[in-house]
């Protein structure tokens, strides 16, 4: 993988490890979906993570541009390349942040509708849906638009909206990888 930076490669790395994470999770079994190693998620608690922490975003991007500046201000720093942001964010984790502090994005709080029988094949259409949302709000952003607004993050605090696709790859790529380990691959 290639470090993204444009808008288009930044999609087309976000929508190839959608397509990898789903079919990590269409192949394993319905116990490695709900079971997990001491100390870890299964990949069922993976799964709501991330769509959970990916749909405040999709959220925030379909804001009117002007309000999203009026709420969270133009940012006071140029957007930090992958690389720099990625190692932000472990320097956050290394220093004892967890998904657990920030009540918003712990698996826990996900409830799925009532009568689901297929919790897996239904939290798989979530992240497709969360994920072509994603793509669609972003039609409306430029390079440009990328750099001048921002969002709050809950580790890495207020964050251009082209650092928050960095974390978006980042994040969904890390918890792919947990899953596989989860899998045993």
């Amino acid at each position: 993988m290639t470090t993204p930076n444009t808008k288009t490669e930044l999609i087309e790395q976000i929508r190839q490890v959608e397509a990898a994470l789903a079919q990590t999770v269409e192949n394993i079994t319905a116990d490695q979906f709900d079971t997990a190693p001491s100390e870890s998620w299964p990949a069922s608690g993976y799964l709501k993570h991330m769509i959970l922490s990916t749909k405040p975003f999709v959220k925030a991007l379909s804001l009117p541009k002007e309000q999203m500046q009026s709420m969270f201000g133009p940012p006071d720093h140029a957007s930090k390349p992958y690389d720099e942001l990625v190692a932000d964010y472990k320097g956050r984790i290394a220093g004892g942040i967890r998904a657990e502090d920030f009540n918003a994005v712990t698996p826990v709080t996900y409830r799925l509708p009532e009568g689901t029988e297929d919790v897996k094949a239904y939290l798989l259409d979530v992240w497709h849906d969360t994920h072509n949302r994603l793509v669609q709000a972003l039609e409306s952003w430029n390079g440009e638009e990328l750099d001048s607004h921002q969002l709050p993050h809950p580790a890495l605090g207020l964050i251009t909206l082209r650092e928050m696709l960095f974390f978006t790859l980042h994040h969904n790529t890390l918890h792919w990888h947990d899953i596989q380990q989860v899998r045993g691959q």
